[in-house]
């Protein structure tokens, strides 16, 4: 899993609603959606209202309805199916075992002055106890991590697969190469033999190489990435992968074997041949298990034909978190999972796309990480879980989320956090000092609150220890990854005596910088104290607000601060609020702390209440901590308890059809609005109005019962997009077809923002990281396509400005006016998703008049912000 600091693009793709009966899961039966009872199969049927195309049923449904007696086998592939040495099918669904063998430090709930990966946990301990000391600590962290009582939960989860993450000095002496640890393989046996007794298959995943395939820590080492151009590390993962294979070559509970975990280091090319490297490396050894095909950010293609190439008992791994890392901002979290699960609005998208690549190169999927329910709370986000083990289920794919365990420092469960189980609420902390409010686009896309229901960490009163006056200070830090733009504002922030009603801070209402002192961390931000952006202001706002941005021509990982000194009285309780806002940002947190200790640039300000200081802290307490990890009381996801194993249908998925025959006429400046009935029970009706063909836009008409509206006061120099979505008890349905009123064309030359589109197929919006922020358009496919209306002035010879970003690189695309192709562009990597640069095309003629224009994705893995067409 990739470091919650750092982006892991979705591949977003486009999918339908299921109607069929899962085989190998739950029961069949018990009406719409994913019910059943937990044991042979599972319903998934869409709504009956649903116009959607449906998918058939597993040809292997009647033998898998038979009880299953033939135990654990070694498991191979059959066409898209998983299945055991019978030729019956298994429908595997788990979790990964995160940050047990390989470390994650945000999954453990520590980390600081300079500790944030195992390497420098390890680098740590050695320099303070020794390497004999530090190897005796890591062992008793391994053996509280995860334990006996683990594996009884993961059964009790439903669970018949656990994929074992797996850092490469596991297994090899890291002093002496190409010989294996004395304890090689105490933790993969171990695991095996637990796992074994309770029926689940293992998937054993090198997530952590040699040298590391990616620069992200859950390689073991942030900062790497050196795999790719070491052949020494290389031929050494290849030895590991020899030292695996002889290990389990006859082990039946091993599933499968993943050789490569996210190697996004280098290009989708690369990681090709090295993975097919390894899959040789093991095919010499052991010709039984099956070997899993990484992508590369969605990019299975670069295989080309598994089966025309000869490999044998292969399966692809995909690693979706759909709306995770910003590239939804302004979307529900139901919106995101039901369009990636059924299949959007066109019914061809999200896993059905999958599903057709997977079908046509007859090869199974492993949907090797996921996380459908953070912060969805506890019944939705189990509900959303069921129904992504079961739709997953329902294409043949196995599943495996990310992660089983989480654990922090404050403990307990919240609106659901990454863990399915996390350690209990830790009442005894002092929440007063430390971090006092957080919001981040992980936790909450698009925030818009007060400091008292911020999404992260929620404000409440602080009241301070001792007696006397004591000095703290007050952080107001923001921040994103490489390649995003934070634009986060804050406004009326104030912190007054509970029983005098004095304010402490100077300036909380900004206007001016006053009492300020500005902390650069790492990059530097951009501080506005005196924004009047209305649209950037956060509800509750008044006047002037603080706006926070990245400056122009600033790249990489930026976070800095706002500070000032204030002075408490021990003993007194104070009151803290305020109000922010996250205005579409992407891959950015907002945090406040107060603190004992003043900031020092290129410092982070962290909260350390409750966590282990690993530069200072004694060993009992380093003993201590990794000990409690094996006792400390579990906070398991009530939602996903329930629903994981339930046979209560579930209804998450049962909305309304989308209206039909929508029609707009237009008089003047008015509209009529008109549409058919949905059928259903308690249907209603919301009427939506956007300015851009792509945008569902704003709510203009709430809960019709009657199916007309009507709209007025439209501007005469704009076109308007209307759309219908039905309701019902459960949810609104999907809208509508748009019906627009007449289509503007566009006076060139100007600069058009990407999204203005009049018309597309395929594309989605999100929130840019470019200068100025705003939206951009992006997952593009080979084929899919945004279109314009413009009008030229005059005749005469144009050129094209682009805004362009791409982390990978991509065969780009054609621009076509009136379906005649004026310019092709190749996009070279930019750096990042959200790291742009112009590019201009060459010269072309275009008559005066109107014209359509059209950009014609030619590959994939491209985004636009803006274009600007020039009269030469």
């Amino acid at each position: 899993m990739t470091n919650l600091n750092s982006k892991t693009p979705f591949i977003y793709l486009k999918a339908s609603l299921l109607s069929t009966c899962i085989i190998g899961l739950v029961a069949c039966g018990g009406g719409k959606g994913e019910g059943g009872t937990r044991a042979s199969a599972a319903a998934s049927s869409a709504p009956a209202s649903s116009s959607a195309a449906s998918v058939a049923p597993s040809s292997s449904a009647a033998s898998s309805l038979a009880p299953d007696t033939e135990g654990m086998t070694m498991l191979k592939t059959d066409g898209t199916k998983w299945v055991k040495a019978s030729g019956r099918q298994v429908h595997l669904k788990g979790t990964n075992l995160g940050n047990w063998l390989v470390q994650e430090f945000w999954m453990m709930g520590q980390g600081g002055n300079g500790v944030h990966d195992q390497c420098t946990l390890e680098a740590k301990l050695t320099e303070r106890f020794g390497y004999a000391e530090k190897e005796r600590l890591i062992k008793l962290f391994r053996d509280n991590w995860i334990k006996e009582r683990d594996w009884d939960q993961l059964k009790a989860f439903g669970f018949n697969v656990v994929r074992l993450p797996i850092l490469w000095n596991v297994i090899e002496d890291e002093k002496n190469p190409r010989t294996l640890r004395a304890d090689a393989w105490h933790y993969l046996d171990w695991s095996i033999a637990e796992a074994k007794k309770r029926g689940i298959y293992v998937i054993l995943d090198l997530h952590g190489a040699l040298g590391g395939q990616t620069p992200n820590d859950h390689t073991g080492c942030s900062g790497q990435n050196k795999y790719w151009t070491n052949t020494e590390y290389q031929d050494r993962t290849k030895w590991l992968w020899e030292q695996i294979a002889t290990r389990y070559k006859d082990e039946p509970a091993v599933a499968a074997y993943d050789p490569l975990n996210e190697p996004w280091g280098s290009t989708a090319e690369d990681m090709a041949v090295r993975v097919e490297e390894l899959y040789e490396t093991i095919r010499k050894i052991d010709d039984k298990h099956i070997v899993m095909l990484p992508s590369h950010y969605g990019n299975i293609e670069v295989y080309g034909d598994p089966v025309a190439k000869g490999m044998t008992n292969v399966a692809f791994e995909l690693h979706p978190y759909p709306g995770l890392f910003g590239d939804r901002p302004s979307d529900t979290h139901f919106d995101i999972h039901r369009d990636w699960l059924k299949c959007g609005q066109t019914g061809t998208g999200g896993v059905c796309d999958w599903n057709t690549k997977l079908t046509a190169l007859k090869t199974p999927m492993l949907m090797g990480e996921f996380q459908p329910w953070q912060s969805a709370g506890l019944e939705l986000g189990g509900k959303i879980g069921r129904a992504t083990y079961d739709i997953y289920a329902g294409y043949d794919w196995a599943s495996t989320s990310w992660a089983y365990k989480l654990v922090s420092v404050a403990g307990g469960q919240g609106k659901g956090t990454w863990g399915m189980v996390t350690n209990e609420i830790n009442t005894s902390l002092d929440t007063g000092v430390g971090l006092i409010t957080k919001a981040s686009t992980w936790d909450c896309n698009n925030w818009d609150s007060t400091f008292a229901e911020a999404c992260a960490k929620k404000a409440t009163t602080i009241t301070t220890g001792g007696t006397g006056d004591k000095t703290y200070y007050l952080v107001v830090k923001t921040g994103a990854n490489d390649g995003a733009n934070p634009d986060v504002t804050f406004d009326s922030i104030s912190l007054k005596n509970a029983t005098t009603s004095e304010e402490l801070l100077a300036n909380g209402n900004f206007g001016a910088s006053g009492g300020w002192s500005e902390l650069a961390i790492s990059g530097s931000l951009n501080f506005n104290y005196n924004s009047n952006d209305t649209s950037k202001a956060p509800t509750g706002s008044d006047g002037a607000i603080m706006h926070i941005t990245r400056p122009d021509g600033v790249t990489g990982e930026i976070n800095g601060a706002l500070y000032q000194q204030i002075t408490l009285k021990g003993g007194q309780t104070y009151n803290f609020s305020g109000v922010f806002k996250g205005n579409s940002s992407v891959n950015t947190w907002a945090e406040i702390y107060l603190i004992e200790d003043a900031p020092v640039a290129g410092k982070d300000v962290v909260d350390n209440a409750g966590k282990v200081d690993f530069t200072t802290a004694p060993i009992a307490d380093i003993e201590a901590l990794f000990t409690s990890y094996g006792e400390v009381g579990y906070d398991v996801n009530a939602g996903l308890a329930k629903w994981l194993v339930t046979d209560e249908h579930n209804d998450v998925f049962d909305y309304p059809a989308r209206p039909t025959n929508v029609n707009l006429v237009q008089t003047g400046n008015s509209i009529a609005l008109t549409w058919a009935a949905v059928i259903g029970n308690g249907i209603t009706y919301n009427v939506y109005r956007a300015t851009s063909a792509g945008a569902k836009g704003s709510l203009v008409a709430e809960g019709l019962t009657v199916t007309n509206f009507a709209d007025s006061g439209l501007s005469e120099d704009e076109t308007y997009y209307y759309s219908v979505a039905a309701k019902n008890s459960i949810a609104e349905g999907y809208t509508s077809a748009p019906a627009n009123t007449q289509l503007l064309f566009v006076a060139v030359p100007a600069k058009i923002e990407a999204e203005k589109f009049t018309a597309m197929s395929g594309i989605q919006t999100e929130a840019s990281g470019d200068t100025g922020g705003g939206t951009n358009v992006g997952h593009f496919e080979t084929g899919d396509f945004i279109e314009f209306k413009i009008k030229a002035e005059t005749a005469g010879n144009y050129t094209i400005d682009y805004r362009l970003a791409t982390q990978t690189g991509s065969t780009g695309f054609e621009v076509l006016i009136d379906d005649v192709v004026v310019d092709t562009q190749a996009v070279a990597a930019t750096g990042g998703w959200q790291t742009y640069i112009t590019k201009t095309s060459a010269s072309f003629a275009l008559s005066a008049g109107n014209h359509t224009l059209r950009f014609r994705s030619l590959g994939k893995e491209w985004n636009i912000n803006w274009f600007e067409i020039k009269k030469q």
